[in-house]
């Protein structure tokens, strides 16, 4: 059921679904926040005429283990989303369930589930070094700063990834043989489990792949690459430098970033001449996705002259949410895209 898995209800995307299996009710999905957080709103949305739950009850916990009712949400047929006002809770987890389906012989589906409110406590971004598993094939990653390398042995050939973090989610350039894609995943607070979704060449939806489910294990897949950045820029003449950490601001961040600058000084070294552009599309409006662009290009600038880069092999563009290759489709896609990417000069 990995196509209409749980993590449909969290990505943001209103086409996409959560199933349940066929006809095996009561079924439930516990959500894990970054942080501790209040909450005083919660929603869902259900699109699918005759697929409806037949009512949706949502309860929160502070530890994953002990559970308290916090509301119950009657599905509309609507396209709109359903909010519901709750008592201010605070919580660690959500856990929603969908005890039998409206309709009597069917299966049910939630298109997204929500939840309003702020955190209330500093979020830790628990590292991803070590070995997981993820949808049952062994992966192993190797973190460096706020930049990782890692391989999935999925099939004939690994995939080879390499990214980094944001702070919150990593997202990761990946290769298998001549096929290529991003990944973004999230890490769980207890550092055991996490959920992503990966895309095939673009972060759109009609290029989904699987989503991918981790958890910790023993080590069973080993052998990386670290060159993963430039095999891409010579596939797709592009390749996003995931593993560049910058403040809110858009100020690069040196020390995390030391890795990433390392490779791209490589990449500076052996490809062709390149353009350097800074996209951003999680500000409110065009102009401040600029603004912040334009201080990612400037500190990124300023770090390259100082570690001796040859800049006549450079152009830097400050692109913002101007002329985007995709137009980001949800939350997650904006997080993908709004990255500083190095393109083959044309």
């Amino acid at each position: 059921m990995l196509p209409v898995s749980a993590v449909s209800t969290i990505d943001g995307d209103i086409g996409t679904f959560w199933q349940t299996p066929p006809h095996d009710f009561p079924q439930s999905i516990v959500i894990a926040f970054g942080a501790p957080s209040r909450i005083d709103r919660i929603g869902i949305r259900s699109l699918e005429v005759g697929f409806e739950p037949k009512n949706v009850p949502f309860e929160s916990s502070l530890d994953g283990t002990t559970w308290r009712p916090l509301a119950t949400i009657t599905p509309k047929r609507s396209e709109l989303a359903q909010w519901l006002d709750v008592a201010p809770t605070t919580a660690s987890y959500l856990r929603v369930d969908i005890p039998a389906p409206a309709t009597a012989g069917h299966d049910a589906r939630l298109h997204s589930i929500y939840a309003r409110g702020a955190e209330i406590a500093p979020r830790v971004d628990r590292p991803i070094d070590g070995c997981w598993s993820i949808n049952g094939s062994a992966a192993t990653f190797v973190q460096h700063g706020a930049g990782a390398t890692g391989v999935l042995m999925r099939g004939a050939q690994p995939d080879f990834l390499e990214g980094g973090t944001t702070g919150r989610v990593w997202r990761f350039n990946w290769t298998h043989g001549n096929d290529f894609g991003y990944a973004a995943l999230a890490v769980s607070p207890d550092g055991k489990h996490f959920s992503g979704i990966e895309w095939h060449e673009e972060a759109i939806p009609l290029f989904r792949g699987m989503p991918w489910f981790g958890e910790r294990t023993t080590c069973a897949a080993s052998v990386l690459r670290n060159d993963v950045g430039l095999a891409l820029l010579h596939r797709a003449n592009r390749v996003a430098l995931f593993g560049l950490q910058f403040d809110t601001s858009g100020n690069l961040l040196r020390f995390p970033s030391g890795e990433e600058l390392q490779s791209l000084l490589k990449i500076i070294r052996a490809a062709p001449p390149i353009d350097i552009v800074a996209h951003e599309f999680r500000q409110p409006d065009a102009r401040r996705n600029k603004d912040v662009a334009q201080r990612e290009i400037d500190s990124l600038k300023a770090a390259l002259v100082s570690l001796g880069a040859d800049m006549s092999r450079i152009s830097f563009r400050a692109a913002g949410s101007d002329d985007p290759r995709q137009k980001p489709e949800s939350d997650i896609a904006r997080v993908v895209y709004s990255s500083v990417e190095v393109e083959v000069r044309r």
